[in-house]
């Protein structure tokens, strides 16, 4: 895969069910980005929000919501993210078992968890660039 790629690359999702572990295996770093669901709720509704009155532009072209969609809809991204908080975070968390930054072998060992309020990802972002830096 990386052969391929020689700049690297970067995949954002999680596609465990559908092609295995290749990608695990295949990365050097795998990063859980699990903020608070009170950090990005009242952001993500907010934002909904916005772009329904036409104060923000929408997400991409003819993607446009409406109030039905986003709040009274199974389908909107306003109840996906309540019914799935959770389930993400129980997901990801057993895969810190096997993935997680000092667990395991060398090579398994790629998988950081960055939560919280900000402080983790400011400080994992400093380390980043401190070690480019130095490279």
């Amino acid at each position: 895969m990386e052969k391929n790629h020689s700049r690297g690359w970067v995949i954002d999702g999680n596609y465990e069910r559908r092609v295995g572990t290749i990608i695990h295996e295949c990365a050097t770093d795998v990063i859980w980005l699990d903020p608070p669901f009170l950090l990005y709720f009242p952001r993500l509704f907010m934002r909904t929000v916005m772009r329904i009155a036409g104060l923000i532009p929408q997400c991409s072209d003819g993607c446009e919501e409406n109030v039905q969609a986003a709040f009274f809809s199974t389908d909107g991204i306003i109840w996906w993210c309540i019914t799935n908080h959770r389930p993400c975070s129980k997901q990801n968390s057993a895969m810190m078992k096997t993935w997680g930054i000092g667990i395991g072998s060398g090579a398994q060992q790629k998988m950081r968890r960055l939560g919280g309020w900000g402080s983790e990802l400011r400080t994992w972002l400093d380390s980043v660039r401190e070690m480019a830096r130095n490279a």
